[in-house]
């Protein structure tokens, strides 16, 4: 459970890179396609043609692998072949906790580079930051906890869970800028920026597009078939909610904004769930359901793979 809650964040912010270090290398039938294609196939029951269909769109997004962006084909194929009770079923499962169990994580080296980054920030800490930090983390594990006690309650759903968790995360960070000084602050992110460096540059099979923003960003374009209208409206609904968050992260951090912690996260829930309500009318039945798809695709090759970039 305690891995559940540090990770849960992740689980939803789904994936975008900042340039390619693998762009001459082509990735050939990765392992984690055909796990997701064998467990797809024993939840829905595919027919032949469904099988035989699915494993070709997969297959259209190796280039993309590991990034999520490789299910695009595959959510666009699975709308117009599945059957309406199929869709349910691939719905309904929506939330696993086996994908972020320790076992899985320790697999994929998720909780061994938490650990990492958590005892690096200790090291640079004084002793009075290091009780903060202490009642910081606290705090955020009795958020995640309460918030995925409700979820499990069915007292709120999972869009709702998705935003809160986004929130404690967005204040945590928020609190941990106010704690560092400046120069603690510059230190962790520039050695977060080298890690990552490396770590991209040690990964094999990656497809050449996988840490390519624009790429990611066309290939969803394309999947839903956006028109040009919807990429300008969506292009400037995302500026305007990150302008907006951007305001409020830094009015919390300098102290001027004079709201509470719990306040600073209603107001960040606010932000993007109107920027959600937004974007919704921006999408088509037909998108929207794409979408969906996608999202119930991703949960489940979490289970196989890293989570990417973020």
């Amino acid at each position: 459970m305690k891995v559940f809650r540090l990770l849960i964040f992740p689980l939803f912010l789904l994936l975008s890179g900042c340039g390619s270090f693998f762009d001459n290398q082509m990735v050939q039938n990765p392992p984690e396609f055909e796990a997701l294609i064998q467990e797809l196939d024993s939840e829905l029951n595919f027919n032949n043609e469904q099988l035989s269909s699915a494993r070709s769109s997969i297959d259209l997004g190796r280039d993309f692998h590991p990034d999520p962006a490789s299910l695009w084909e595959l959510a666009v194929k699975l709308q117009k072949t599945l059957t309406q009770e199929q869709k349910d079923l691939l719905f309904s499962k929506i939330f696993d906790g086996e994908i972020i169990s320790e076992e899985n994580d320790h697999h994929h080296g998720r909780l061994k580079h938490f650990r990492r980054m958590d005892d690096r920030l200790i090291n640079i800490l004084n002793e009075d930051q290091i009780i903060i930090y202490q009642d910081l983390k606290d705090s955020k594990l009795e958020l995640m906890d309460n918030v995925i006690l409700e979820y499990e309650n069915e007292e709120i759903d999972r869009k709702r869970l998705r935003l809160e968790s986004i929130s404690i995360m967005e204040w945590f960070r928020a609190e941990i800028k106010i704690l560092l000084t400046d120069e603690q602050y510059d230190l962790i992110i520039t050695e977060r920026g080298e890690r990552d460096f490396r770590w991209r540059r040690g990964r094999q099979g990656w497809g050449r597009h996988a840490q390519n923003p624009e790429e990611i960003k066309l290939a969803r374009q394309n999947a839903l078939e956006l028109t040009a209208d919807q990429i300008l409206a969506l292009e400037n609904l995302r500026i305007s909610e990150q302008e907006s968050l951007d305001v409020l992260k830094n009015s919390y951090v300098s102290g001027s904004s004079n709201i509470s912690g719990e306040e600073f996260r209603l107001n960040i829930i606010s932000i993007i769930e109107n920027s959600v309500s937004e974007k919704e009318l921006v999408f088509t039945k037909l998108q929207k359901e794409i979408i969906e798809i996608h999202r119930a695709l991703v949960i489940r090759y979490m289970r196989y793979t890293r989570w990417g970039n973020r």
